[in-house]
């Protein structure tokens, strides 16, 4: 009988401070909302120009950074605001036909991390027991934090600059939860939406992924002839 193991034993997240997330071995995290144009209103050259633009967003960023974006699809239904002032007979029947009609949600996000230059993996030989201190450097020098945190700046403000992505960045109460949002952690470990009250939810993980009452699906890309011959 397989013992249950609580989430925070297993989560490498360690703290969330500063709008960032730090992990137990020293990894610091960043966090944008990203919004992207409309799917179908790009034309080729403007999408050879997003492209380029991440190209040269991506070369700035500090050796031993991780780049992650996440797209999120989430079924959900169309709320018709009735509230909205004059409306014209067009406008309001628009809403009446739309209203609780379902449809996929779309967010973005995109995290950045910075791991601790010389990080290596723990062994008999190189263990936390012997280091001069078991905390990263750049958690403890400021210098290094900011240095981060101004490539991560010139990051956003090139594809910014490209005048076809928004980002906004990530503050504290919207990466861990308060008591009446579910935080971007939260919301991730246990499949919330973004208008639900924060629940925690059983994780099985067996012959198949289950949250709570909720069913998981996985594809993954993991064979080279899935890739596009350039990246």
């Amino acid at each position: 009988m397989k013992k249950a193991r609580k989430l925070e034993e297993v989560l490498p997240v360690y703290k969330v401070e500063h709008n960032a997330m730090l992990s137990k071995q020293g990894d610091i995290t960043i966090a944008f909302e990203i919004t992207l144009p409309e799917i179908f209103t790009l034309s080729t050259e403007d999408f050879e120009a997003v492209h380029q633009a991440w190209g040269k967003a991506i070369r700035v960023l500090p050796i031993n950074t991780i780049l992650h974006k996440q797209d999120w699809f989430t079924e959900s239904a169309y709320k018709a605001d009735f509230n909205k002032g004059e409306q014209s007979f067009l406008s309001g029947s628009s809403e009446r036909f739309f209203n609780e009609r379902p449809y996929l949600n779309h967010q973005c996000f995109l995290f950045i991390t910075k791991k601790p230059d010389g990080k290596k993996l723990s062994n008999s030989l190189l263990s936390n027991l012997i280091r001069p201190t078991i905390v990263p450097a750049q958690t403890l020098d400021p210098k290094l934090m900011d240095f981060f945190l101004d490539k991560a700046g010139q990051f956003a403000k090139i594809l910014e600059d490209s005048g076809f992505i928004q980002l906004r960045r990530l503050v504290d109460d919207e990466l861990a939860s308060i008591d009446e949002k579910p935080g971007i952690l939260e919301r991730y470990c246990y499949l919330l939406q973004p208008d639900e009250q924060p629940v925690i939810r059983d994780i099985s993980i067996g012959e198949e992924l289950k949250i709570g009452d909720l069913h998981c699906q996985l594809f993954t890309l993991a064979d080279v002839e899935n890739l596009p011959s350039l990246c």
